[in-house]
Order: structure tokens, then C-alpha cells, then sequence
């Protein structure tokens, strides 16, 4: 008899095999942080070959995105080979997850990923209009055989073991003791699982549960940012800034929207395993630092199958 924490139904066809694009497929914009416009390029890659990110026009190897190659950043994901730096990767990843693509390669002519509306859907979007093709060989898993948990002041975060194979992500959200908070930033959850069932194909609940969720920040971190001479061109229609009364010039996508958004970013990073994660995260009050924690934990224990 193998362990308790067995994981069921591994050579599952929902899992599926690689895919990649069928062609090119552009996004342009400009980053958040920098206020640069940039061109983002999705281009189709071999089986294998992952996710890498690279400088247009740059003769330096393309940089896997790998939890290896991650760089600290304040709210942001990023990667760099000590050569060239990616910045704001998270939605970029999270689309590219999210729409199962296996092997692209990412090409932009600057640092920082275009913002857009602080969402993934522009991305998802563009993958989708290039075309998906599916490849020849299986789809690169890491199976959790036991559970991860991580905790502190600022919340905790773990990952569980999948009985039955799925990949879901859950997110609890609580501003409550931030006394300035807006009410609808208070408390809030949003959890979504992917391939257990398969009763709807993974990128299409993707696509329409988690890929519009936008980036949020109250009206009081949206002024410091702006008094660090930062997201200078970022206005409060490109993403979800709250006020006391909730968001400011915008409307909720979702009553739970920032929840979502949260899932997304996880989502993102937890690619940066290199391979479908089958297991259960469950987060409350983390972000893009306690994700990169656990997810080396995640690594030291498992291997990709």
C-alpha cells in the first residue's frame, strides 16, 4: 500500500500534452513602475524548451523562468541572470499558466512587462488570437506528496497534498487591520481549482475566472508611490486604486476581485516551478515574497515527472 498522501490519476488525459503557439503573437504598452513603453512578444517554442524570457534585439541567452533566476523586487516578480533583468513577469506568467502553454519564448525590448490594465486578459487574449498548438510530448508535472506550511506576522501560506489531482489555489484576503483600509478591501476570499473534473477545460475557467482580475492598491499607497517619483503614468482607469468609499474613477470586474487578482499572482509564480504544480495552495494576507518561500520548499521536495 503507498502512502496516505498518494496522488491519483497522474497519466490523466485532462493534463494533456505540451503546447505552445501557432504564431507570433505581440502585446504593447507601457510598465507600470517605469512608465516606458515596451513591446511584448509571445513567440512559439519546442517541446521541452519552457518558458524563457529575452531583450529584442540582445545576443545573451534567453532567461528561463525559474525560481533560480528570481530577483527580489518590491510587489513585483522578477528575473534576471545577473546579464538582463525582467520586471512585473507575475501576469505575464500567470497568462501563459493559465492558458497552458508550455514552451514560449518571451521577447521585450525593455525591462519591465507592459501593465496594460493590470490584468493578464490582454495577454490571455493574445495567446489565444496566435493560435495554440499542441505537441508531442506530455505535459511536465511536480507532484506534492506532502504538506508545506509557512507562516508569520504577516500571514501564512501552504501547500496540501491533491488526492485527486487537481491544481487549485485558494486566497484569503483581510485589510481589517489596516484602520484606513476601504470596506470593500476588509475581507474577502476566492479559490479555484483546475483539472479535477474536468468539467470545463482549465484555460476557459482561466479565462473567465481569474485572467480579468486586476492589480488594486488603496488611494494611500497610490500617493507614496507617486511622491517616489514611481507609476507616473499610471492613472486610476489602468488599475483598481480604493478609496473610502471603494475604487476610484473604476468599477469591480468581480465583488471579489482583488481576491482573484491574488490567485493570479500565485498562479504566476508558482510557475516558476518549471512544470504543473498538482497540488493545494491555500494563502491568507501574503503576496509575490511568501509565494517564492514556499515555492522552494515545494522544490526541495519534489522533483518533475
Amino acid at each position: 500500500m503507498e502512502e496516505k498522501h498518494q496522488v491519483l490519476n497522474l497519466d490523466n488525459a485532462k493534463y494533456g500534452p505540451q503546447r505552445t503557439l501557432v504564431r507570433r503573437a505581440e502585446v504593447a504598452g507601457f510598465g507600470f513602475w517605469t512608465g516606458k513603453d515596451v513591446l511584448l512578444e509571445f513567440l512559439p517554442a519546442p517541446e521541452n524548451y519552457g518558458i524563457r524570457f529575452c531583450r529584442t534585439g540582445s545576443d545573451t541567452e534567453p532567461v528561463p523562468a525559474l525560481l533560480e533566476f528570481r530577483a527580489e523586487k518590491p510587489h513585483q516578480s522578477s528575473l534576471t541572470d545577473g546579464a538582463v533583468r525582467f520586471d512585473m513577469i507575475e501576469h505575464v506568467l500567470a497568462a501563459l499558466a493559465g492558458e497552458q502553454i508550455d514552451n514560449c519564448l518571451v521577447r521585450i525590448d525593455g525591462e519591465e512587462m507592459p501593465g496594460i490594465d493590470g490584468s493578464s486578459r490582454p495577454f490571455s487574449d493574445a495567446v489565444r488570437a496566435a493560435g495554440i498548438q499542441r505537441q508531442n510530448a506530455p505535459r511536465r508535472l511536480r507532484v506534492l506528496r506532502e504538506p508545506i506550511r509557512l507562516e508569520g506576522e504577516w500571514g501564512r501560506i501552504e501547500a496540501l497534498p491533491s488526492e485527486n489531482g487537481e491544481a487549485s489555489y485558494r486566497y484569503e484576503l483581510d485589510y481589517s487591520r489596516h484602520e484606513s483600509a476601504p470596506a470593500a478591501l476588509q475581507k474577502q476570499s476566492f479559490e479555484i481549482a483546475f483539472y479535477a473534473d474536468g468539467t470545463e477545460p482549465a484555460d476557459r475557467l482561466f479565462e473567465t475566472e481569474v485572467a480579468p482580475a486586476r492589480t488594486f492598491l488603496t488611494s494611500a499607497e497610490a500617493y507614496h508611490l507617486l511622491e517616489m517619483g514611481l507609476c507616473q503614468r499610471v492613472t486610476p482607469r489602468d488599475a483598481l486604486v480604493f478609496g473610502p468609499e471603494g475604487p476610484i474613477e473604476n468599477t469591480l470586474r468581480y465583488p471579489d476581485e482583488c481576491a482573484r487578482h491574488k490567485v493570479l499572482d500565485m498562479m504566476g509564480d508558482f510557475s516558476l516551478g518549471g512544470a504543473l504544480l498538482i497540488a493545494r495552495v491555500r494563502a491568507h494576507c501574503t503576496g509575490h515574497v511568501q509565494n517564492a518561500a514556499l515555492l522552494k520548499k515545494i522544490l526541495e521536495q519534489t522533483s518533475i515527472i
